[in-house]
């Protein structure tokens, strides 16, 4: 086999598997019409939360589904395919947490974790938590993140042997560590 071929077979298998991931879920599981349309009610919620965050913003959305907002010094990123839903509060409602990732002119800063409760018929934004945790699942009121050991401006906060699994519970409008 030539090169040539190696390469074009080595970009399908790779083409194959990354539209293979668009349409699984964050838990593993494909998408039904309910979580469907909670991550819409939910974009808009966190989209109306950026407004507000920035001056004169810009809206963007790239093929792959990820949605920019930006002015001239901050930028934010939501992308759809992370939003995590499940039982947050107390409720019987499916709520919401979803990742923002932010920057300052070209540089990634803290992200943000919106937890977005379902309230009647409407989704809420109660809790904006700057933290660069990466969120693994929502599962009977826990949320399990992966969470870095170090601070971003420490040189070991890249290394990904120093993150740990944390699980939180929210309560009375904060994340607290349980175990």
């Amino acid at each position: 086999m030539s090169m040539k071929m190696r390469i074009n077979c080595l970009i399908i298998i790779i083409a194959f598997s990354l539209i293979g991931c668009n349409r699984i879920s964050p838990e593993g599981q494909t998408d039904n019409t309910s979580d469907s349309r909670i991550r819409k009610q939910v974009v808009k919620v966190a989209e109306k939360y950026i407004m507000g965050q920035l001056k004169d913003p810009e809206r963007k959305e790239t093929k792959n589904g990820f949605i920019i907002l930006d002015d001239s010094q901050k930028k934010y990123i939501i992308e759809p395919s992370r939003i995590f839903t499940g039982f947050i509060d107390e409720d019987s409602s499916k709520d919401a947490i979803i990742t923002l990732y932010v920057f300052q002119d070209q540089y990634q800063t803290e992200s943000e974790q919106l937890i977005i409760l379902r309230e009647g018929k409407e989704f809420i934004l109660v809790s904006a938590i700057e933290s660069d945790m990466h969120i693994i699942s929502v599962k009977d009121r826990i949320i399990t993140a992966d969470v870095p050991e170090h601070s971003r401006n420490n040189p070991l906060f890249s290394c990904k042997s120093c993150w740990e699994v944390v699980k939180y519970q929210f309560r009375t409008g904060e994340l607290v560590r349980i175990e």
